[in-house]
């Protein structure tokens, strides 16, 4: 599943969102629609339009290691959250995304262990949360930090899919971005025409930058003696990179969540960009 996601981080996901989205305000001074809304660069009126004129459909779909259990009900509840007309299909698969399309859906949200995306069917195009989690949590990580312009940000992870849109994300902020990945060969070919700082052990990265975009995979990379009362962290990655001790450091100044904002951001995009 995208992400890695497990059983237990989704988990009663749309009954704790009310509690989620009041520390998102806390921290960013923007609701989760707003950051979507932000994300993507519509209108509050745009997006009012989408949800009235769009139903959507989340079909679970058991390829490969198969439904993660409750993953279905978790994309379903964030988009009733945002007030969108939706259903989570009876059946999965082909037959879940025939039954959407059957009962009037126009967007279908799915996932496999390789991609999740949502199709808007009648415009033919595909919304990957890879680019709108990058989006959506550049644009937190903006508003928290009150503006990236000209602030140094290491992006860890910055070779895989979320990092590299977070890069881009962050460069058309006006950001001085740095970015690292074990995957070296390809960082170095990505940042082939982008004014991006390659830096090539992350050991010695993490002790020079005060604001991480942490898009790794990889657990307990960023350790207390890495956090400074200035620092700022958003992090999409899953599990997330930081160690206990450095997250009681910087829990207060930290974007991470499980499905929120990637899969709001998904539904603006899905809906609003023509």
């Amino acid at each position: 599943m995208a992400r890695c996601l497990t059983e237990k981080d989704v988990t009663q996901l749309p009954e704790r969102l009310p509690a989620y989205e009041a520390e998102l305000v806390k921290k960013t001074g923007l609701s989760l629609r707003e950051i979507a809304i932000r994300s993507m660069e519509v209108s509050e009126e745009a997006l009012t339009a989408a949800i009235a004129s769009h139903t959507v459909a989340v079909v679970p779909i058991t390829a490969g290691g198969g439904v993660v259990e409750n993953f279905s009900e978790a994309v379903k509840g964030i988009l009733a959250y945002l007030d969108v007309n939706v259903f989570k299909t009876r059946e999965s698969d082909v037959a879940g995304v025939a039954e959407g399309v059957e009962r009037g859906a126009g967007i279908v949200f799915f996932a496999d262990d390789n991609r999740f995306v949502a199709l808007n069917l009648p415009l033919r195009r595909v919304t990957d949360n890879a680019g709108a989690t990058a989006k959506g949590y550049v644009t937190a990580l903006e508003a928290m930090a009150g503006g990236l312009s000209q602030r140094e940000v290491l992006v860890v992870g910055g070779a895989g899919r979320v990092g590299w849109n977070a890069v881009l994300a962050l460069e058309s902020k006006g950001a001085k971005v740095a970015a690292c990945d074990i995957d070296q060969r390809r960082m170095d070919s990505l940042a082939k025409g982008h004014e991006v700082i390659v830096e090539r052990n992350l050991e010695e990265a993490v002790s020079l930058y005060t604001v991480f975009f942490d898009a790794s995979p990889a657990a307990d990379i960023i350790e207390a003696e890495h956090i400074k009362p200035e620092t700022l962290v958003a992090a999409p990655g899953m599990p997330l990179g930081l160690t206990d001790e450095a997250y009681s450091l910087v829990e207060r100044r930290l974007i991470h969540d499980v499905l929120e904002i990637g899969v709001a951001a998904m539904f603006v995009h899905a809906s609003c960009i023509s």
